[in-house]
Formats: C-alpha cells, structure tokens, sequence
C-alpha cells in the first residue's frame, strides 16, 4: 500500500524536504492522489500524503499535499498541510502553507500560518 519513495523527489512537495531532515529515521511513506485509506495508521518515519485518508493518523512527521485530504484525527510531532483536513490535530510544530484549507481542533506548541492558508477551529497553545 505504501511505496518507499527514493527517485521521485520532482513528485514530492518542497516542504517535505525541510521533514525529511527533521525526521529521525527518514523513512517515506507515500499515499498517491488516486489512494483511499479509512481506518488507523502508524508510522515512526514520513507520511507524504497526496489522497484521502479517514480515521486515525499516527506519525512522526506528515506532509499532506495539496491534492491530499484527511478527514480524522492527527498525532504526529510535525505537521505541514497543503492540503485539505478536518478533525483534530495533536503536533509539537503545525505549518498551514498558503494552499491549506483547515477544519480542526489544534494543540501545539509552534503553529505557522502562512498567507492565504484557511483555518477554522480552536488552537491551544501548549509550552515545550
């Protein structure tokens, strides 16, 4: 279901690169725009999401992608969104691009929002 992405770096967005280098074990996980998953998943490397997921997310670093959807609830230490995501968001660091479209309970401790991006829920700040 998940392929180890090792030669495609033109197919990744240029914010998974800054996760690859923060991620412990840089390993990669790719869902691809034509990939549906429902359910719980796990990971201890980089998802780089680009289809639709629903359920329970669990990983060390996502990047969900502009074309990527999330419907559930997200634990991971760091999350970028391009994309688009609606549930609950437990991260130590959460950057929202210009393309990201938020419906979300958020609990961080450093929350980026670029311009253009679109969040709509509430965001508690928790200490290091």
């Amino acid at each position: 279901m998940f392929a180890n992405l090792q030669n495609s770096a033109d197919k990744t967005p240029a914010s998974l690169a800054g996760a690859e280098a923060a991620a412990g074990n840089g390993r990669r996980s790719v869902l691809h725009e034509d990939i549906t998953v429902n359910g719980t998943l796990t990971s201890e490397g980089i998802l780089d999401l680009a289809g639709f997921f629903e359920g329970d997310l669990t990983v060390d670093t996502l990047v969900l992608a502009r074309t990527g959807k999330i419907k559930g609830n997200v634990r991971a230490r760091s999350v970028t969104i391009e994309g688009h995501l609606e549930g609950t968001i437990s991260a130590i660091s959460v950057t929202l691009k210009t393309s990201a479209q938020v419906t979300a309970d958020i609990v961080t401790q450093k929350l980026v929002i670029e311009a253009g991006a679109m969040i709509e829920g509430h965001v508690t700040s928790r200490s290091a």
